[in-house]
């Protein structure tokens, strides 16, 4: 529900409320004050009525909706002024309405927002005092006629100025600090539910921008796949021209130029349509060495234009894993490509694939283990702002039109899918490092760690300088 929809509904509670309350005191002020006649219960009366008539003012302005805020603290502060002149007139600090302020100043607490409250809540006590003040230096309680309505009152009438003073002070002091103590309980319990009305405010926002972008993917998936297939025939027409078009011409270059665009656009398009494809559905047993040696031959060609290095080092032996392989071979492609992107010539990228055991093994025989995959390169690097951002779909650091900034998020999704884990660490000028490790439930039946044929973390790796 919006923020202002459920403001508006607290005011229209707090209305009724109000209502029931003015209600409440008359049958307190017909069953106790009733057969008494005096000018205070006479203005009681009178602010009682002036209240109910406020009650329907403030409800019918109330369906303004962008009134609510402001009329909101508007009725306590007039309620707060009613009250408190109510008290001061029926025996001051010794009346036996103040209780009722202190439900005004509660109520206040409860319904208005932190700042808000904390202002009404300021005004609300220096009224209430000042009504103190006011009913001792003018003597509010006998002009008012308090002593035929309030025992304490009538004694105190008859009271020397010295013990009047004395009992003023004493009772004032004591309701002070006793709406002090009761604006700090109200305050601790109304800030954890302040912390968690924010805390669902933000989960709403959260949930409704996640809809947007469902929606969002939705529609752009179907984009993608219309998109897709006019790509793929202006590309492979292009190709064509441009196989039929001498070098030197400047139709050439020009041809060259539109080919580089529209492979842009087809490497967005792809990104898009990989990023929402679900993939988890090809599960099987994945070799990571096959992976591992496609992601190499992959990245070849890039590593001979950009005349750079991709140093391999994986164990000879690695166990199978269970997830999808053109998944993994994705989120490895694209870690490895990112990396000759970030890196200078004759940079180098080193690709580590690791077995290790589990920190907390139950036994000698638990084969438990993972594979701990770092991709680390020497290129520009990536600054600490920049770094807790990169796994966001459509963040990218690299130059505008060079990337779509889905890479990194299809590689976190795809290393989420297989309960594995990415970290990240970079340093500006030296590079950045990836760090996956993908779970592996045990070694099969015929394979152990001490066979011929199955071997891990031991001194003989298969180690490739597979650049050129």
């Amino acid at each position: 529900m919006p923020y202002t929809e459920t403001r508006f509904r607290s005011f229209q509670t707090l209305i009724r409320i109000r209502t029931i309350c003015l209600a409440l005191m008359c049958c307190l002020l017909m069953i106790s004050e009733d057969a008494r006649s005096s000018p205070a219960v006479t203005t009681g009366w009178e602010l009682l009525f002036i209240g109910m008539a406020l009650s329907l003012v403030f409800g019918v302005l109330g369906k303004i909706k962008r009134l609510v805020p402001w009329l909101s603290p508007v009725i306590f502060i007039v309620d707060g002024i009613f009250v408190s002149f109510w008290i001061a007139i029926s025996g001051g600090p010794v009346s036996f309405y103040v209780p009722f302020f202190l439900l005004v100043l509660v109520h206040a607490i409860l319904v208005l927002q932190p700042r808000m409250a904390v202002i009404v809540v300021v005004i609300l006590m220096s009224v209430f005092l000042g009504f103190f003040y006011l009913d001792y230096i003018w003597n509010l309680s006998n002009t008012f006629g308090a002593t035929q309505i309030n025992i304490i009152s009538n004694l105190l009438a008859h009271s020397s100025p010295e013990i009047r003073k004395s009992v003023y002070w004493h009772q004032s002091l004591r309701w002070f600090f006793f709406s002090i103590l009761m604006i700090i309980v109200c305050s601790i319990a109304m800030r954890q539910v302040w912390v968690r009305e924010e805390r669902l405010r933000i989960k709403e926002r959260s949930l409704e921008q996640k809809r947007h972008l469902i929606q969002m993917g939705e529609m752009t998936g179907r984009v993608a796949h219309g998109v897709n297939t006019p790509l793929g025939l202006i590309s492979g027409n292009l190709e064509l021209l441009i196989a039929e078009t001498r070098k030197s011409t400047k139709t050439y270059r020009r041809l060259i130029q539109i080919n580089q665009y529209v492979q842009r656009a087809i490497r967005t398009v792809r990104d898009i349509l990989d990023y929402g494809r679900q993939t988890m559905s090809q599960i099987q047993l994945v070799s990571f060495p096959k992976v591992i040696q496609a992601v190499a031959a992959a990245v070849n060609p890039k590593l001979k234009r950009n005349k750079s290095r991709l140093i391999l080092d994986m164990d000879s032996k690695l166990p199978e894993i269970k997830g999808y392989p053109d998944g993994l071979y994705q989120a490895l492609l694209n870690l490895v490509e990112n990396a000759i992107d970030s890196i200078a010539e004759n940079g180098i990228v080193t690709l580590t694939v690791r077995f290790q055991y589990q920190s907390m093994r139950l036994s000698a025989g638990d084969q438990r283990g993972e594979i701990k995959v770092v991709v680390q390169d020497n290129g520009r690097g990536i600054s600490a702002d920049k770094l807790s951002q990169i796994f966001e779909p459509f963040y990218s650091t690299k130059d505008f039109g060079k990337g779509t900034g889905l890479g990194l998020a299809i590689v976190k999704r795809i290393v989420d899918e297989h309960n594995g884990t990415i970290e990240v660490s970079s340093t500006v000028g030296v590079g950045t490092v990836f760090i996956l490790i993908f779970p592996v439930e045990g070694l099969k039946p015929n394979q152990t760690a001490d066979s011929e044929d199955f071997y891990y973390n031991k001194s003989e790796t298969n180690s490739k300088d597979l650049g050129l």
